[in-house]
């Protein structure tokens, strides 16, 4: 590999490189995926989202929650970041309380694995939400689980989606 090789390869991976032959560059700094900011498109701020007629929808493990939720601009992009919207309504009518933990998460439970990086969730206004930084690096099966977190009791809603 020649000198020109391996200086674009360090640049490319965010290495500092010397400007001089005596100074060497900084050891890079170790980071887990859930210390990495997630890249993620930024969605304008709206007071509610309106989910289409083709939201897929779900019922939570012990029946409390309903939730709906679709991709931000229609698919799932090809390896990169993308956000979901959705609605989570409970079953006995209420609504969700102000300070509900809502947490979106996915894996690929054939790979062993999950995503590289963590989604953050944003309450847009009343009962409707934003993931955004979601990342399906491969394709192939994935579980895509939204949990909401009331008064010490979390709920789990999932779904199995195919990424070709």
């Amino acid at each position: 590999m020649s000198r020109v090789t391996v200086l674009v390869l360090l640049a490319a991976c965010g290495v500092p490189l010397a400007s001089g032959c005596d100074r060497a560059p900084a050891p890079p700094k170790p980071a887990t995926p859930a210390q990495v900011p997630a890249p993620s498109p930024r969605l304008v701020d709206t007071p509610t989202l309106e989910l289409s007629a083709d939201a897929r929808s779900g019922t939570s493990a012990d029946g409390t929650y309903t939730v709906k939720w679709e991709v931000v601009g229609g698919a799932i992009p090809d390896a990169e970041p993308f956000a979901i919207a959705f609605a989570v309504t409970r079953k006995d009518g209420k609504p969700v309380a102000d300070d509900a933990e809502v947490l979106v998460d996915a894996e690929m439970p054939h790979h062993g694995h999950g995503m590289n990086f963590t989604p953050v969730v944003r309450r847009q206004g009343g009962d409707t939400f934003v993931g955004e930084g979601l990342l399906f690096h491969m394709p192939g099966r994935w579980v895509l689980a939204i949990d909401v977190g009331e008064d010490g009791v979390r709920e789990r809603t999932q779904w199995i989606v195919d990424v070709e």
